[in-house]
């Protein structure tokens, strides 16, 4: 496995049900972000909560845990059901990467011993550039020169305590990889484009902005999402 022109992708729906459509926004997202950047790949979504359905981990090169609306620190069984599966297949399936995003990179650090908590400040809508470590600087050469990255955030709880071997590529808790090199996870979406990001901020949270500019939020400037994900193709045959 590791060839970009077949890789297998399974992404976990990690939110409830809620009478939206936000599931399949999410979907979509990914479905759009990996298809323009790995066009032959094949991806499948599974549904940890309702169906209760997790992907056999032989049969893939990439196990995602999407974001989602639900507190990544509570002790629903299907919360619980993923933390543990994430645990199994690091420690029975290495060769199978794991990509936590928002949610998941929360999930991902509470299983490995993090702790998390809610952002002081509150819920965080915004497009930011993400400092990246030192470590981070090796890790993401496209950044290197600016040292930081380009994407949106979405969320109203953070990761406070780093689990323990895992290594930050960004400050505040923002981007981890653990040091058998094969889970990372990112706090902002790179799977969420520009165009959505803007629509986000302008349109439907303008509530959660921070009541800042379009220019302090930097709403024009292009995130930097596909080059992260392009990183994660490339980390995948690492």
């Amino acid at each position: 496995m590791g060839s970009k022109t077949n890789l297998k992708i399974a992404i976990l729906i990690n939110t409830p049900p809620d009478g939206t459509d936000f599931q399949s926004v999410v979907q979509e997202c990914f479905k759009e972000a990996f298809s323009s950047i790995a066009p032959t790949s094949g991806i499948d979504f599974y549904d940890p909560i309702v169906e209760r359905k997790f992907p056999d981990t032989s049969k893939y090169n990439l196990i995602v845990l999407s974001g989602g609306k639900i507190d990544s620190d509570c002790s629903e069984p299907w919360v619980l059901e993923v933390l543990e599966y994430v645990r199994i297949t690091v420690r029975d399936s290495p060769k199978t990467k794991i990509l936590g995003v928002c949610w998941g990179h929360q999930a991902v650090s509470r299983a490995f011993g993090g702790q998390v908590r809610p952002v002081p400040t509150g819920q965080i809508t915004a497009i930011e550039d993400i400092h990246l470590t030192e470590a981070g600087r090796k890790f993401f050469p496209f950044a290197a020169a600016s040292g930081s990255y380009r994407a949106i955030e979405l969320h109203s709880d953070e990761v406070h305590t780093p689990p323990p071997s895992f290594i930050s590529l960004a400050d505040n808790g923002e981007c981890f990889v653990n040091d058998a090199n094969n889970v990372l996870t990112f706090q902002a979406h790179p799977e969420i484009s520009h165009e959505l990001a803007r629509k986000l901020i302008l349109e439907e949270d303008k509530k959660h902005n921070r009541n800042s500019s379009a220019e302090k939020l930097g709403i024009n400037e292009p995130t930097e999402g596909l080059k992260l994900l392009e990183r994660v193709l490339q980390w995948l045959a690492e």
